[in-house]
């Protein structure tokens, strides 16, 4: 796995080990990274995202308990070979309820739909 797929912001309100996980889940529902798929080792990425090992750890053990991961002792922490179908049932949902809140809340101030999806479309864009 590159690096380039995981990222720590420490402005964001989330912790280190929560951006992580949302990442590597991220990654995975795109697939990015497929059943099977080594992931680097705790203080490869540690290192690599400037936190402490025990971050990365407590991910990797979070995504473990939830069925995301697999730990092969010597071979490493792989992709699980059969993903959990309802976590990713429940990030649609909370994806689909957010956009939804965010929408809102923009035609409520006034804005346009079009004003709306050009600022979406261009902040994509840029992201």
């Amino acid at each position: 796995m590159k690096q380039a797929f995981v990222a720590v912001d420490p402005n964001l309100d989330a912790p280190p080990y929560v951006q992580i996980e949302q990442q590597l889940k991220g990654v995975i529902e795109r697939g990015e990274l497929r059943p099977g798929d080594a992931l680097p080792t705790v203080r490869q990425l540690a290192g690599d995202l400037n936190v402490a090992p025990n971050t990365v750890a407590r991910a990797y053990a979070d995504l473990q308990d939830e069925g995301w991961l697999v730990s092969e002792g010597r071979r490493g922490t792989r992709v699980a070979t059969r993903l959990p179908t309802g976590e990713r049932r429940a990030r649609s949902t909370a994806l689909r309820k957010t956009i939804g809140d965010f929408v809102g809340d923009l035609l409520a101030r006034g804005y346009s739909r079009h004003e709306i999806d050009e600022s979406v479309q261009a902040a994509l864009r840029q992201a």
